[in-house]
């Protein structure tokens, strides 16, 4: 996500918040039936703002296109490339949409949109790298109000964590948190800032190793201890995003919650045996192993049905609600079945 997430969610893995500017439009009744390469520059604008708005993205694209590469002392000429960005961002054309963010950065005009919308693409082109340091030297930039510093520190934390720098990242996020303490953000930002540093407990959780098979008694429970914290530590922050209030990052902590405890479900019940054991105490310790760990299975419907209901109250539609609505119904025919 470069979210939001970079607002670029995993990728939440996930959803994303977008910094994107509405097209600045001039009133007109319809797109004019008019050839594309024989319009004024007014035309084109219109025209071109019209069918944004309609959401017919490439024939957007082709008039503002047009209207800034044939008319290029136009004083739509800033707002044409702004809008053209857009666009391209739209149809998923990121080297496209990268090209015209550069080059309004270059002339000075839209610099803190462009760059938001330039980093996204970026990140969408896999130069992830290159993205976090376009937003690292965004945060620094001298007068930038609190709420987009923390925003180019939420998108640069969500890089860094794609990069593998997690500590980092997660100091970048509480570092946004700590400014929009003191500001009056969109909720959505400190909601996403929330989920991110869940995401950031629930890659440690993951990465928790649990061996039977080669750990005593002691390490056995200390791992155990270690990964239940990293489930806690994950959960809490999730719950804080849900707490804010936004319906989508709520639908997605919602079901990452639900999935930290299916996937210790999981884990638990894959894990290698205990050495030393015979064909029959295997089988006494999976048996035993499966009643203990059912609990967690519950507790994953439960909050899977939570969110879907908060999905439907709040009208949420992201890929998060149907993962949510297929986890659930997997689940409910798990826990019926004997084998369990």
């Amino acid at each position: 996500m470069l979210l939001a997430a970079c607002t670029h969610a995993q990728k939440p893995p996930g959803p994303e918040r977008r910094i994107e500017l509405d097209p600045i439009v001039v009133t007109a009744g319809r797109p004019q039936e008019i050839r594309v390469d024989e319009k004024t520059e007014a035309q084109l604008f219109d025209d071109g703002s019209l069918l944004f708005r309609a959401e017919r993205w490439a024939d957007a694209a082709v008039h503002f296109d047009r209207l800034f590469s044939a008319f290029p002392r136009s004083p739509h000429f800033d707002a044409a490339l702004f809008n053209a960005g857009l666009s391209h961002e739209r149809l998923g054309r990121f080297r496209e949409a990268l090209d015209r963010f550069e080059a309004l950065i270059a002339r000075g005009a839209e610099v803190v949109d462009a760059t938001f919308h330039a980093a996204l693409a970026e990140y969408r082109l896999g130069r992830v790298a290159a993205a976090a340091e376009r937003l690292l030297a965004l945060a620094a930039r001298p007068g930038l109000p609190a709420e987009r510093k923390a925003e180019a520190l939420v998108q640069q934390a969500v890089c860094r964590f794609d990069l593998g720098a997690r500590s980092e990242a997660e100091r970048l996020l509480r570092a946004a948190l700590a400014l929009l303490e003191k500001a009056e953000p969109d909720p959505s930002l400190p909601a996403q800032a929330e989920f991110w540093i869940g995401e950031v407990y629930r890659s440690y959780f993951r990465d928790a190793a649990l061996d039977p098979a080669a750990m005593d008694e002691k390490q056995l429970g200390d791992a155990m201890e270690s990964k239940a914290q990293f489930l806690l530590s994950a959960q809490g922050h999730y719950l804080r995003a849900i707490r804010k209030g936004q319906g989508e990052w709520a639908t997605a902590a919602g079901f990452r919650i639900g999935e930290l405890y299916e996937a210790f479900h999981d884990q638990l019940v894959d894990a290698p045996l205990p050495r030393g054991l015979d064909p029959e105490q295997a089988a006494l310790y999976r048996e035993e192993l499966r009643k203990k760990v059912r609990v967690l299975i519950s507790k994953a419907i439960q909050i899977y049905d939570q969110t879907l209901a908060t999905a439907v109250r709040v009208g949420a539609t992201n890929d998060y609600v149907e993962r949510t609505r297929a986890s659930l119904e997997r689940l409910r025919k798990l826990l019926i079945e004997p084998a369990l």
